[in-house]
């Protein structure tokens, strides 16, 4: 089911799940103080001592968390992951949209509606659901365990954020990206793509969406369906950041390509070579199970790029990546080597003299083909070369999966489940 194909039915659905999340209630004052005494409760029972509750008590959270069951329902089941809104699409009137936490429950539901098991999203799989009962972003919660508002708020968004990373770990099939891009300041970006590219599932991840092609006008055509391959999707960002920021991540630099200076680049060889550039950051700061790709790219950026030198993240940024794969954000690492300068310069065979045009193919072919599309060769956008690359852009498709219970509204925290989970 593509967004072209989409069944009226599912933007019906999530129009009907958009209304009634806008209609459902905060927590009472009883309510929340009944969940805050069970959470008080069983965090004293795992041995947290009184004086310590209040500041061990997120903690204990993310103790809950990983004990929660997001595993797959069968062998075959399909992961959404959702993020922002769909915007463009037949069936929504003008400057009408329906977050995408909707679409994607919706197109859960009709899936399954028809091969039960076939789709699932995070907050319909049981830890969700008990995640969500927890009503973590709850004001009156936040009240009633004595929290501020940003205390509050982390809470949520850390408990919600460890549930996506272990709803990533767990997917084994197609991963379903219900977003046009990812967004740097996304739980999608930060977290969930990342574990599936780390996890070497680079290749099952399939945007829902289109992508965004009026940001590529101006772009060489070759330029512009490079971008639209789902695997440099999957990779890169396009957004604007500031390192001062919380959300921002040695991740948020190392994916982001700069449209305006791509643009500036003459040929569609540099043009590539760019954005393949980016592709290698991500990939070694995903760690080793992407250590091929890394050298695939470099050495398609030499023969494309000759006279251009290709720096990597550097030590303390891998060290951050090393850390996250670890699952903790401040255990030690190992000293990573000093920050990595590849020169491009001189030749890419021992006899064999490079032009940038038309220099020599590597052996191996481009690192990542989009699911269900033949490999493109390395050289097959340089001029002089017959060679045919096949489309890599997949038929969009759109749904939208449900939001957490009492997620913020747009614009939605970096880390919160609202933001791709």
């Amino acid at each position: 089911m593509t967004q072209r194909q989409l069944a009226d039915e599912v933007i019906t659905q999530a129009r009907e799940r958009a209304t009634l999340a806008g209609l459902e209630p905060g927590l009472t004052k009883a309510e929340a103080r009944r969940i805050a005494a069970d959470l008080k409760a069983g965090a004293l029972a795992s041995g947290i001592e009184v004086g310590d509750l209040k500041e061990k008590l997120p903690s204990y959270v993310i103790d809950l968390v990983t004990q929660m069951d997001v595993d797959l329902p069968a062998p075959d089941t399909k992961s959404a992951f959702w993020s922002w809104a769909l915007e463009n699409h037949s069936s929504l009137g003008p400057g009408e949209n329906v977050r995408s936490m909707h679409v994607a429950a919706a197109y859960a539901d009709v899936e399954n509606a028809t091969s039960e098991g076939s789709v699932r999203y995070l907050e319909g799989t049981p830890g969700g659901e008990q995640l969500g009962a927890l009503r973590l972003w709850d004001k009156a919660l936040h009240a009633a365990l004595d929290m501020d508002a940003a205390s509050g708020q982390a809470m949520a968004a850390d408990a919600w954020d460890a549930l996506s990373q272990k709803y990533a770990a767990k997917t084994e099939n197609e991963a379903l990206f219900f977003m046009a891009e990812l967004n740097p300041g996304t739980v999608a970006y930060q977290t969930e793509a990342r574990q599936l590219r780390q996890d070497g599932k680079l290749g099952i991840i399939e945007f829902m969406y289109p992508a965004p092609a009026e940001k590529y006008a101006g772009l060489a055509p070759e330029t512009q369906e490079l971008l639209a391959s789902q695997a440099v999707r999957a990779q890169i960002h396009t957004f604007g950041y500031d390192e001062s920021d919380p959300k921002y991540t040695p991740l948020t630099k190392a994916g982001h390509l700069d449209l305006e200076q791509l643009k500036a680049l003459p040929t569609p060889e540099a043009q590539r070579a760019a954005v393949l550039e980016v592709c290698a950051r991500v990939a070694t700061l995903d760690g080793p199970a992407r250590a091929a790709d890394v050298e695939k790219l470099r050495e398609e950026i030499k023969v494309l790029r000759p006279d251009h030198e290709v720096t990597l993240p550097a030590a303390e940024d891998r060290q951050w990546a090393a850390a996250q794969r670890e699952g903790n954000p401040n255990a030690p690492t190992t000293p990573a080597p000093a920050p990595v300068a590849v020169s491009t310069h001189g030749q890419y065979l021992p006899g064999v003299k490079i032009d940038a045009r038309t220099g020599p193919a590597p052996l191996e072919p481009l690192a990542f083909p989009a699911p269900g599309t033949a490999a493109v060769p390395a050289h097959a956008f340089l001029p002089g070369v017959n060679a045919t690359a096949k489309s890599v852009v997949t038929p969009a498709r759109t749904s939208t999966p449900a939001a957490a219970p009492q997620a913020p509204p747009t614009p939605e925290p970096s880390r919160d489940a609202g933001m791709g989970a």
